[in-house]
């Protein structure tokens, strides 16, 4: 789910505040230095740009995309511009993890769900997005309490601007997957990114375990760049990886 940067947000500019859907606290060049090094050792990046003006029609044909995708973003001939990152885990012994994943596999998948949005509700930019929901009811799927009791079940709110739309639990046969869209409460009046944030757990062979956290956006050609496009795309991949590691402990430090 992503982030971490400095207060460079004003709420004019909540347009970038939402594109960047996840950089928590306010930080020095050092430490983001060190978060870097360390998020590369622990996770693997990777990104893809789909834009036919720049001769990037296609995405890697084993990628899955999700579920809930706009078909007319993911046609391959679409007009669409559409930029994803993903952020895989290095793998988890399932020793490490203290549940019975034959019973329990969802179980661990809400739980690092509600570590991340957690971690994420403590970011500068979330204070930021909070003030601008204009509803008490969604203010409060801020708070920390009310992320973890959430089930992550479809239709639940969580930091107000994200909405789960899907939800896959397959338990050993296939892992676990959340999709959460970029769905501002009715009470918002500033501008809209399309987006989604997909949290996942994938099984390896050997029986470890792979925390994903992946960012999808898209716009039209017209439209401004997204985040994904910018330079900020590099640094959202190492904060993003600093949430997914906040998620990952959470469940093998219970």
């Amino acid at each position: 789910m992503s982030l971490m940067f400095t207060t460079l947000v004003s709420l004019s500019r909540l347009r970038l505040a939402i594109g960047i859907a996840v950089l928590p606290l306010a930080v020095s060049a050092t430490y983001l230095v060190y978060l870097n090094r360390l998020v590369s050792r622990l996770c693997t990046a990777s990104t893809r740009l789909r834009d036919r003006n720049k001769g990037a029609n296609r995405l890697p044909p084993a990628l899955r995309k999700p579920v809930t995708l706009p078909q007319e973003v993911e046609a391959e001939e679409s007009e669409w511009i559409l930029a994803y990152e993903r952020i895989a885990s290095q793998p988890v012994p399932r020793s490490s993890i203290p549940y019975d994943l034959k019973t329990d596999l969802s179980t661990v998948l809400t739980h690092y769900a509600r570590a991340t949005m957690t971690a994420f509700s403590w970011t500068p930019q979330a204070f930021l997005l909070r003030a601008s929901a204009g509803d008490s009811a969604v203010k409060k799927t801020f708070d920390t309490d009310f992320i973890q009791n959430l089930a992550f079940c479809e239709g639940d709110r969580v930091n107000g601007f994200w909405r789960v739309v899907y939800r896959e639990d397959s338990g050993l046969s296939g892992g676990g997957r959340l999709e959460m869209a970029m769905d501002p409460p009715p009470t918002y009046r500033g501008p809209v990114v399309r987006g989604v944030v997909v949290a996942g757990i994938e099984l390896q062979d050997d029986g470890d375990l792979v925390f994903v956290n992946e960012t999808w956006m898209w716009r039209r050609e017209e439209a401004a760049p997204m985040l994904l496009e910018s330079r900020l795309g590099r640094l959202h991949a190492t904060l993003s990886g600093w949430l997914m590691m906040k998620g990952v402990r959470a469940v093998t430090h219970v």
